[in-house]
């Protein structure tokens, strides 16, 4: 649980706010600068819903005057916009209309922190609550500093943390009147700091990146586990170790914010009230709605049929049915436990990996009170990191609650001694996968191929390497370059502590900006900071784009249109492309040739091809010119042509009387190393088995060079390629 906070936002509302002092604004007014920080706190607080962080608005220079101390003339035109109480959401989508500088009014500056502090005493009276006081202002706003040393007693007396951020007081641009005041104010926050108080003044330049960064939830640890840490039974043996030991959150996974809960419904939507409900426990028990005849559906009262808690059933899903289960038989399905966490064994730190710890972190120490508890445990964790070993245990944290599998890792610094536990999968929660290597190919009879187009040669591999150290992130300079040697003056580009969920924050924006601009379709862009680590630095990526193409040359890569790496989903569109590629002909188009030229073109093409027919087609040159071409519609489509002129010239083989045994063994063999090296075995299985129907069936099964073509093809294992483990053959 966190502890309770109250922050007062003082904001100077002065007419001089409407302007423009700040070089980075863009023409933006300051109290415009001053709303997106205002947006941000309170948007964080709103969105929390948490009761005790609660939040008050105190305007300097309002127009009316609305506080305590009124009647003196010293504190007038100072308003408590929000009394002192937990933000909701249509208090967020007021604060433009309140937030708004007046016409001719002024209030002095120093007499709004004096309200801030009495609205914050009203409120927390002597409870202990974390207190903070803001202040926005360019400081053209008068201040009246007397008594100033009875405000700063006051201010260690009630333990505030004060914070002054000015907006343009402090450039080239800013007025006479501002740097003055800026000194003043700064002097005063000197002074405060020399009491100890937690006191900052710092331009809105520096506030505004800070506003980049989201919000992470500082939230109090609370104690999950109170019992005994052991090691063998108790029960059993004399020589068992049992300590008395606590455990508490370390690392939790961000809930994502359920955005739904704050879409305003619309005039026609039904709501909670009048919606039909029904459950599937049991049975399913539906809520009736009567409306009255002859009357619309809006504005009547609709009566809903209770049904009595006594009256429902419990049950489970099997399947599509519900089976009830009654109070008996659950009893007596529960599972016995006794809350305990019990070591059983201990493993190497290097048999553990990454990947088999499922669960957030937590941190189990030594009970607190307990001076033998806590020697006990540092002597454990102690001689686990010194053997550089885990622990593994089994943990239940409350008793009838059933048993998990847990890993506790030794963690030493220099204030805390500690187990972080995480939990481990049962054998039953892990599928292993065996896949096949990357670097080794064997075939069919267990010969290992050295040099094959799926193994990577030694220039691949060594390219790989030098592109992967070039891209090195581990340890680069504020300008994303690597550092040097030493690397003392280089960082982690992407540090665990410094990378966000950009789902959660983008809806988190969504939801604050929705509230302020209800009818606006669009939304702001994420900032930089949240992206910054979706990319690698440009300057990095630049320093390593010789070695890249270097490593995609070696590679030889290839761009393969949609409809061959998914033919089921593109196959529609392959069809039209090679549709549009047949029919349509650039030259002609605009060299607007006669009829009388496309008739002589027609007239050469058809002599082309009935000479390239009558020449022996060599399927593998033709697998080499076309792994030359360059990728695209003409070299897609141009693939399967080849290998079908390859099975015409087969069957051309096959159309004679006595065709040569040898020679239709020779060219299905190479159809098939061809299907292979193209990781295209589907097109040889659909021709073989056509192949098959000429070679056996029918009356052709009679013809002695036909029946030795079979017999070598069978004899030589030149069937169907396995679709799911494929013959590389020797």
């Amino acid at each position: 649980m966190a502890e309770k906070e109250a922050t007062v936002i003082v904001v100077d509302l002065s007419p001089s706010m409407a302007e423009s002092h700040m070089a980075a604004a863009k023409g933006q007014s300051d109290i415009d600068m001053c709303m997106k920080y205002i947006y941000d706190k309170i948007g964080g607080k709103v969105l929390s819903e948490r009761k005790t962080d609660v939040v008050g608005i105190v305007g300097v220079g309002t127009e009316d005057t609305l506080n305590r101390m009124s009647e003196d003339d010293a504190y007038k035109h100072i308003s408590i916009l929000y009394e002192i109480r937990q933000f909701l959401y249509r208090d967020y989508q007021s604060l433009p209309k309140k937030l708004v500088p007046s016409l001719k009014s002024q209030g002095d500056l120093v007499s709004g922190l004096v309200v801030a502090m009495d609205a914050i005493a009203q409120h927390c009276r002597h409870l202990k609550y974390i207190k903070n006081i803001v202040i926005l202002s360019n400081c053209t706003t008068p201040m009246d500093f007397a008594g100033i040393e009875g405000i700063i007693d006051k201010l260690g007396e009630m333990n505030v943390n004060l914070s002054v951020f000015t907006v343009g007081a402090d450039e080239e641009t800013s007025t006479a009147l501002q740097r003055s005041n800026h000194s003043v104010l700064s002097d005063f926050i000197d002074r405060v700091a020399g009491r100890k108080i937690n006191a900052i003044i710092a331009p809105f330049a520096e506030v505004l990146s800070d506003l980049e960064i989201p919000h992470v939830r500082k939230v109090r640890s609370t104690n999950s586990y109170n019992g005994t840490l052991t090691i063998g039974d108790p029960n059993q043996f004399d020589d068992s170790l049992v300590i008395p030991v606590e455990r508490f959150a370390y690392v939790k996974a961000a809930a994502k914010i359920n955005s739904v809960a704050y879409i305003k419904p619309k005039a026609n939507e039904p709501t909670s009230s009048n919606r039909r409900a029904t459950t599937t426990v049991g049975r399913k028990i539906k809520y009736d709605i009567d409306l009255s005849k002859g009357s619309s559906e809006s504005g009547t009262k609709k009566e809903v049929q209770q049904v009595n808690k006594e009256d429902l059933k419990k049950g489970y899903r099997y399947g599509a049915s519900v089976v009830p289960l009654s109070a008996e038989e659950e009893e007596s399905l529960r599972f016995r436990t006794t809350a305990a966490l019990d070591i059983i064994g201990f493993v190497p730190f290097d048999t553990v990996k990454p990947w088999q710890l499922l669960t957030e972190t937590n941190f189990v120490i030594a009970k607190r009170s307990d001076k033998q508890a806590t020697l006990c445990l540092s002597s454990l964790i102690h001689a686990m990191a010194e053997n550089e070993i885990y622990g593994v245990a089994r943990f239940v944290t409350k008793s009838d609650r059933p048993p998990v599998l847990v890993l506790l890792m030794p963690f030493i610094t220099e204030d805390l001694e500690a187990l972080v536990e995480t939990q481990l999968p049962f054998a039953e929660d892990v599928r292993s996968y065996k896949f096949p290597s990357l670097e080794i190919i064997r075939t069919i009879k267990g010969k290992v191929l050295k040099e094959h187009h799926y193994l990577p040669t030694e220039e691949m591999k060594n390219n790989m390497k030098d592109y992967v150290n070039a891209m090195d992130i581990s340890n680069l300079t504020p300008e994303g370059l690597p550092a040097g040697p030493r690397g003392s003056e280089g960082q982690e580009f992407a540090a665990v502590g410094d990378i966000f969920d950009p789902v959660i924050a983008n809806t988190r924006q969504a939801i604050m900006y929705r509230a302020l601009h209800p009818d606006d379709e669009n939304l702001p862009p994420l900032s930089d900071s949240l992206l910054r680590d979706t990319y690698p630095p440009e300057a990095l990526v630049k320093q390593s784009t010789d070695i890249a193409n270097r490593l995609v040359e070696s590679v030889n890569v290839k761009k393969i249109a949609k409809y061959k790496t998914n033919k089921r989903r593109y196959a529609a569109q392959g069809e039209e492309e090679l549709k549009q590629e047949s029919i349509l002909n650039v030259d002609e188009l605009i060299g607007g040739k006669t009829d009388a030229d496309r008739s002589v073109s027609k007239r050469r093409k058809l002599e082309a091809s009935e000479e390239s027919e009558n020449e022996e087609f060599d399927i593998e040159a033709e697998i080499d010119k076309w792994q030359r071409i360059a990728a695209g519609p003409e070299s897609d489509a141009a693939l399967p042509r080849i290998f079908e002129r390859a099975c015409a010239g087969i069957d051309t083989l096959l159309a004679d009387e006595s065709p040569d045994p040898a020679e239709v063994v020779k060219k299905v063999s190479i159809l098939r190393s061809s299907a292979i090296k193209l990781d295209e075995p589907a097109w040889y299985n659909n021709y073989f088995v056509k192949l098959q129907d000429v070679l056996v069936m029918g009356g052709l099964a009679n013809s002695t060079s036909r029946s030795k073509i079979w017999q070598d093809l069978s004899k030589k294992k030149l069937g169907e390629i396995p679709l799911g483990d494929r013959d590389l053959g020797d």
